[in-house]
């Protein structure tokens, strides 16, 4: 077991005037320790606690496989029960216990509300690593346990706990479809091939079977009720039709073999087009029927929130791309006024729908907060409050805690990446007009941002494309300067290939 506890991540979030007080000016001092100090920092921290999940998934995959091998000794030898029951004992209470701890949790939107306070996860939040897998293994395993026992779906309320005051299930909508329902058709299969061996000399294992085979086709057609498009259940609700087809073919395989016991095999008729999966035997109780009802009005609505999100999020996404367009105009005001645009959109139109589903901080939404931390760090760099100095850019690159809105690590490196783009553009504008002291400034920036990189070391995967790119700005700007040093050493004129090169690509 695991002895050491990782704080949650709301233990150390900087209060916003305290993010405000921090920058780094690249050119001028080329601190880029500092500039890296916050988000290596924060890398390091999510690596931490990612290792602690994928420890924790360790363990309850060890639990899960200690429980089966438990089970299949019971199954030759009754006598061993209590050991069963010892390790399923062990099993459950690992995994209440991961489930009720905020440390195996992405919590980045209970941060968002700035909330110290609350620690316990929300009912919501992704889970770290292989964690979720490892819980649908677990619900699988129970609802085949249950089906023994009783011949029924086990309940999603049997996955209920007690959480202090509350109660809460400690399987998702999603991974008690996955692994109480298909996942259990998949295991019935595995359990009917097993029978199916001594159906010579036992008359009950064809109406096992049978029932096995009654349970797969009501599982199924409860699942074709539920509109899969847009949900990673997608692929596994396509094998169930398989589960269903395999316990069709094991039964038909006894029927000819002319196997005693049980009644006459009872056909299915699957027709996909229609939706339904019809039997030729009488409904019963083996369904919770209204417990499937209310999953999948929960999950329409998810899915009514992920699109109000993704149409939203193209508002605050194109308010930040024109807020640039404007900077490079030298309209600040329009600028200022499309981020503040940008903020609104994501605090009072987007965080309302990420409180109650978190699990949509990703996709559209991490592309927004991608395009603002492009957008305020160029306007951020721009800008020059010293006296006299006002339309010289100041060249300064804002920490990762000094942004006004909470952004994942990921989210800032690649607004980062993306500021220098940005950078690159201006500097052309400015080598146009042979403001060599601009495109130097240009050039030590992305250079800085460059190295700062470097000093992380240990980057997102998406970040690399990102950063070649950034080193071929690099390389641009240098060349640029050289020219830009070539024309002065001539007292010529001199029109750089790079300039003509942007010329073109504007055209």
């Amino acid at each position: 077991m695991l002895t050491g506890r990782v704080l949650p991540l709301s233990a150390i979030i900087i209060t916003k005037a305290a993010h405000r007080s921090s920058s780094t000016s690249i050119p001028s001092s080329l601190k880029m320790t500092e500039l890296c100090l916050d988000i290596t920092a924060k890398l390091r921290f999510n690596d931490e606690r990612r290792n602690l999940a994928s420890e924790r998934s360790w363990e309850l995959n060890a639990s899960l496989v200690r429980v089966e091998m438990n089970h299949e000794k019971y199954m030759k030898s009754p006598s061993s029960e209590n050991a069963l029951k010892i390790e399923e004992d062990a099993l459950e209470k690992l995994v209440i216990e991961t489930v009720l701890s905020a440390d195996y949790y992405n919590n980045i939107v209970r941060e968002m509300k700035m909330r110290t306070d609350d620690e316990k996860p929300h009912p919501r939040a992704p889970r770290l690593d292989s964690i979720s897998s490892k819980i649908e293994d677990f619900a699988k395993y129970k609802s085949l346990q249950h089906y023994l026992k009783h011949a029924c779906l086990i309940s999603p309320t049997m996955f209920v706990v007690k959480d202090g005051d509350i109660e809460r299930s400690i399987v998702t909508d999603e991974e008690y479809l996955a692994g109480a329902c298909i996942g259990l058709c998949h295991e019935l299969v595995h359990y009917s091939i097993s029978r199916a061996s001594s159906a010579g000399i036992d008359p009950t294992v064809v109406a096992d079977i049978q029932k096995a085979r009654d349970i797969v086709a009501k599982i199924f057609e409860e699942l074709l009720q539920f509109d899969f498009r847009n949900s990673p259940l997608r692929r596994k609700y396509d094998s169930t039709k398989y589960a269903l087809k395999s316990l069709e073919t094991i039964l038909y395989e006894l029927s000819v073999a002319k196997v005693l016991g049980g009644s006459e095999v009872k056909k299915v008729k699957l027709d996909e087009r229609e939706g339904d999966a019809e039997m030729a035997t009488k409904e019963d109780d083996a369904i919770p029927k209204d417990e499937f009802a209310a999953i999948r009005a929960r999950m329409e609505h998810r899915d009514q929130l992920r699109e109000r999100l993704i149409k939203t999020c193209r508002d605050g996404q194109k308010a930040a791309k024109q807020s640039i367009f404007a900077l490079h105009r030298g309209d600040t005001q329009k600028a200022l006024k499309l981020l503040s645009d940008c903020e609104q959109c994501v605090t009072n139109d987007l965080m309302p729908i990420l409180y109650e589903e978190p699990d949509l901080r990703g996709g559209s939404f991490s592309g927004v907060l991608e395009e603002y931390v492009e957008a305020y760090l160029f306007y951020s760099w721009l800008q020059n409050e010293e006296e006299g100095k006002q339309k010289e850019p100041s060249g300064k690159v804002l920490g990762f805690a000094s942004l006004p809105l909470l952004v994942s690590p990921e989210e800032y490196l690649g607004g980062l990446c993306d500021l220098s783009g940005e950078i690159g553009r201006y500097a052309v504008a400015k080598g146009t007009h042979r403001d060599k002291k601009s495109v130097q400034l240009c050039l030590d920036t992305n250079k800085g941002i460059y190295n700062s990189l470097r000093l992380i070391g240990r980057l997102p995967s998406f970040i690399f494309k990102k950063k070649s790119a950034l080193k071929m700005s690099v390389e641009k700007l240098e060349r640029m300067m050289y020219e830009l040093s070539l024309m002065e050493m001539t007292g010529r004129e001199y029109t750089s290939n790079l300039e003509s090169n942007a010329q073109a690509d504007d055209e």
